[in-house]
């Protein structure tokens, strides 16, 4: 009896890949493998050459943008184009294996972690609307994914934060995956001064977290307020927590451990 195709080998065909793989190999005769290499390089060509273009299984949307006063009505608040990856090249691997429930919560992870990079927040109402969810499964799914290490930040989670604390975590999220600072000011809308100097105090504080100091000593030796270095030691331990971002949290404050001039450097902001 031969293999009956799955649900997901019936899926995979429909994909950009699978479509021009099949288009190579019927018009130019090319195998299989021939067939996949051109299709990757064609990935890298357009990543290349159309930046800014969306990519498969993205869509365009407008979320509110980072810092708005959360008093301010949506209607009345300043808003910001972003990308979201409703479809990733991992999605159908990960509701093969874990289940749709599963998916949907790493979806919204994902499309919230992407507003944020982007320097906007999307609100519960947003999140329902693009998944095509009730309200109440999308707050009941964003528990659930805090729960295994996935969190979903959106606007509610910030309304008790002022704009350099909702502006500091994707700074210095976007930093700790490699993003070097003229691309992160540019990707957030943020002033180059201003991303350098949220960079600067959250290594400065993690350091003399790390070495034992409580709030107040490091609060006394960078010259921060208390306010702030509690906003910074609280993005620490969240990172420290979070599964993504703890490899990457660890690996960077090793690059700067031993650099005790990024300490020494004194000032407020």
């Amino acid at each position: 009896m031969g293999k009956t195709n799955t649900f997901f080998d019936r899926l995979e065909p429909k994909s950009l890949s699978g479509l021009l793989r099949a288009h190579f190999q019927e018009h130019y005769k090319l195998p299989p493998k021939a067939a996949d290499t051109i299709c990757q390089d064609l990935v890298v060509a357009r990543l290349l050459f159309t930046p800014h273009s969306r990519d498969e299984g993205q869509i365009l949307y407008y979320a509110i943008k980072l810092g708005q006063p959360v008093s301010r009505s949506v209607r009345d608040c300043e808003k910001l184009p972003v990308k979201l990856t409703l479809m990733g090249p991992e999605d159908m691997a990960i509701r093969q294996r874990d289940g749709l429930q599963s998916l949907t919560q790493q979806v919204m992870a994902r499309i919230a972690a992407e507003t944020l990079a982007q320097g906007a927040v999307l609100s519960v109402e947003d999140v329902a609307l693009i998944l095509h969810r009730s309200e109440r499964t999308v707050k009941r799914y964003k528990k659930a994914a805090a729960a295994v290490g996935h969190p979903v930040r959106l606007r509610g989670d910030m309304t008790d934060m002022g704009p350099a604390s909702t502006h500091r975590a994707p700074v210095i999220e976007l930093f700790m995956q490699g993003y070097p600072e003229t691309v992160i000011a540019d990707r957030l809308h943020h002033q180059l001064s201003n991303v350098e100097h949220y960079i600067r105090d959250f290594l400065r504080v993690s350091l003399l977290i790390e070495d034992g100091y409580a709030v107040g000593e490091a609060g006394r030796l960078t010259g921060l307020s208390k306010g702030k270095v509690l906003a910074i030691h609280g993005l620490y331990t969240r990172l420290g927590q979070d599964d993504y971002y703890q490899p990457l949290l660890e690996r960077t404050l090793a690059l700067f451990r031993f650099d005790r001039r990024v300490v020494e450097k004194g000032g407020t902001t």
